[in-house]
């Protein structure tokens, strides 16, 4: 006899904002599509990106800077993540403009680049390590790089997440304290993160080289902890591939806080997340970028992510997306974001599509055969 599903119906997550920020990375090439490090094309002291935004968190600018061979984008925090966007989009400006007088130098946006014997030895000490301060790693404590970045001559880029408090949060002191205890515990917030910004990236950034990188960078589970919250390591630069892909994974990880953020002993959303998947399935899906893996894990919290989400603005997931959210993944994002992407950036003009509009739009346009494919 089969027994009948069984579905908990829970309460909306009470909603807050949080504070956005990030420091994607991408590299530079020559006229033979050769890496060159970026201390060739950058200033030592980096570029500053001044972008009259008023809404950003902090008073410093953004900024371009060298970071290995890798170059790195550090956009000004914000709590809107249009604004952060913007923000995004400044850097790209700035970068285009610097390199004018460079025409031979092209912006490579791939996760895993080779770089060539000769031009690994002829960089600087400092721009052949591996970044100075090593990641926490929530499932394996002892994990650390073993490969000598001197000799290796693959080099990955990370898109890694900045999650902080924000200030002047206007939902309330009680949910901005519950969201400053939730970064306080990585032991906690980096697992759920994992489930579900890590676990869902997988779906998306499909890249073959994807488990290269995570040979050293970007395993589950990886973090760093600084002054303002949590650092999380774990997702690759695939997402700087579009404004929306940049939605979509800020969305994700503002989830994730808020369900730990909203976890009481009454209303349990961490127990419950938790009870529906194998915390092992989501660490080995995204370590080995195992796509079928994280689909079947994604297929069991999906519902959960449906039914949290208070509302359809603010949450990737939800009950006007979800069934967009697949089409999405199966077409992949080849399908859709054809444009260069400093190009892409460079033209954001106003608040731009967020990962919601997009889903409900240009995704269910193509679902209903009316085009909407390739922006």
């Amino acid at each position: 006899m089969r027994m009948p599903t069984i579905f908990i119906i829970m309460n909306k997550l009470l909603y807050g904002t949080i504070s956005f920020g990030c420091d994607p990375e991408l590299f530079f090439s020559d006229k033979n599509n050769e890496i060159i490090g970026s201390e060739k094309v950058l200033p030592e002291e980096g570029i500053d990106v001044k972008y009259n935004n008023g809404t950003c968190v902090g008073d410093k600018n953004s900024k371009i800077v060298i970071d290995g061979v890798q170059a790195e984008l550090n956009p000004r925090p914000n709590t809107c993540r249009a604004n952060l966007g913007h923000e995004i989009s400044a850097c790209f400006k700035k970068l285009k403009e610097e390199l004018r007088d460079k025409e031979l130098i092209h912006v490579k946006f791939s996760e895993v680049v080779k770089v060539s014997k000769e031009e690994l030895d002829s960089l600087s000490p400092k721009s052949k390590v591996f970044g100075c301060v090593p990641s926490k790693n929530v499932h394996n404590p002892d994990s650390k790089i073993t490969v000598n970045p001197a000799v290796y001559r693959y080099r990955s880029a990370g898109g890694h997440l900045h999650l902080g408090v924000a200030p002047n949060n206007p939902y309330g002191i009680e949910i901005t304290q519950r969201i400053e205890s939730a970064l306080k515990q990585p032991e906690r917030t980096v697992p759920m993160l994992d489930i579900v910004v890590g676990n869902t990236c997988v779906l998306v950034d499909r890249d073959p080289w994807a488990k290269e990188r995570r040979k050293n960078y970007g395993k589950a589970g990886e973090y760093r902890l600084p002054k303002y919250g949590i650092e999380y390591r774990t997702p690759s630069n695939f997402w700087l591939r579009s404004y929306q892909l940049m939605s979509l994974v800020m969305g994700l990880a503002r989830t994730a806080v808020l369900i730990i953020a909203n976890s009481t002993e009454e209303d349990n959303y961490e127990k419950k997340i938790l009870s529906r998947i194998k915390m092992d399935n989501i660490v080995k899906a995204i370590n080995e970028n195992d796509f079928d893996l994280a689909y079947k894990n994604f297929k069991k919290i999906e519902n959960f992510l449906v039914e949290i989400a208070s509302d359809n603005d603010h949450f990737p997931i939800n009950e006007r997306t979800v069934k967009e959210f697949h089409h999405f993944v199966k077409k992949g994002i080849d399908h859709y974001f054809k444009k260069d992407p400093m190009e892409h950036w460079i033209d954001i003009e106003g608040h731009g599509e967020g990962i919601e509009n997009f889903l409900m739009g240009t995704v269910r346009d193509d679902m209903q055969g009316k085009g909407g494919a390739g922006i």
